[in-house]
């Protein structure tokens, strides 16, 4: 099966959804109980519960399965508030069914919380892998670059959307253990569920949201003030002022940082989403000039310092020549 086709077989939640309501309503017939047996009653409102619950933890799946897939995440137009209801609904209904029912269905409820508790956190992640405004975050990170505009702000901007992916993938990873633990069999009988989809699902959701974050975390680095391009204007400033062995140290520092940022991106690209791909041929494209431009101003220093004024000259117009590209990047 397609790993991005989020949760695609999953269908069989509304399915359960409507089976699993019918199931509550007959159960009086089953049991061969009146209404008006209080004894009959109570010993329904747990099994009735137990159904509700699994029924709306189908719904909150339903509603991520609708997502159709994730090849494109920011395309997908994701209301997380209808899946939670239905969580909130479900956990009420398993609250009422550990009061009813005995010890014997302790595992039960605790399967179906399992499964709110995967389901929870599956949504967590999709707000964040779906967010629309990623791209403009995104624009202005890269406007900063390319006109060596504002880049306080793009850091600013780069630090909260690192800490919203960082921990989205974080809450991924704990679904993830929380799956792990779930005891398939028995979910698939209380609730038509087969686990093997939930997998899925969460892993085509942990490629998104993996990619996201090499994209976040090579922003930082990238705009770094210490490592990054902080540290090529920096170089550039003691190039201008003589102090030329300063310069080489903090222009081979941002060398080596976009060299590490463009080994990062083209591994993280391979198991990226369809819908990132421009987002990481940019940020190669951008990282790439400005490793060069890094590598020929600290020629240009080292020359420099051994008194070499035409060498100096020509590393330093090829940096020059590397900066200025990094603006074609976006075009």
């Amino acid at each position: 099966m397609n790993r991005r086709q989020y949760l695609a077989r999953t269908s069989a939640a509304g399915v359960s959804t409507g089976t699993l309501a019918a199931m509550a309503g007959c159960l009086g017939e089953l049991t061969g109980s009146s209404d008006t047996d209080n004894v009959a009653v109570s010993d329904r409102t747990g099994e009735r519960a137990i159904a509700r619950a699994a029924g709306s933890l189908n719904e909150a799946a339903q509603s991520l399965n609708d997502l159709d897939d994730l090849e494109d995440p920011e395309a997908v137009e994701f209301d997380p508030t209808v899946p939670r209801d239905s969580l909130s609904a479900a956990r009420e209904h398993l609250e009422t069914a550990e009061s009813e029912l005995g010890d014997d269905r302790t595992s039960d409820i605790e399967t179906l919380r399992s499964y709110a508790d995967a389901l929870a956190g599956l949504i967590a992640v999709t707000v964040a892998v779906t967010d629309d405004t990623i791209t403009d975050d995104i624009e202005a990170v890269n406007a900063a670059l390319a006109e060596n505009g504002n880049l306080e702000a793009a850091n600013e901007t780069v630090d909260e959307r690192n800490e919203t992916v960082t921990g989205a993938r974080e809450r991924h990873a704990e679904s993830t253990t929380t799956i792990d633990s779930i005891d398939g069999d028995r979910l698939g009988e209380l609730s038509g569920i087969d686990l093997a989809e939930l997998e899925d699902g969460a892993a085509a959701l942990g490629d998104a949201v993996t990619s996201l974050e090499t994209l976040t975390e090579t922003y930082d680095a990238t705009l770094s003030e210490d490592d990054g391009f902080g540290a090529l204007e920096r170089g550039r400033n003691k190039l201008e002022n003589g102090e030329y062995e300063v310069a080489q140290a903090a222009f081979e520092t941002a060398e080596a940082t976009f060299s590490a940022s463009v080994d990062r991106l083209e591994t993280g690209r391979s198991e990226s989403p369809e819908g990132y791909a421009d987002y990481f041929e940019t940020a190669s494209c951008q990282n790439g000039h400005l490793r060069d431009a890094a590598a020929a101003f600290a020629e240009a220093a080292a020359a420099a310092a051994d008194r070499d004024p035409v060498a100096a000259e020509n590393h330093r117009n090829q940096g020059e020549d590397s900066l200025d590209a990094v603006g074609s990047c976006t075009d």
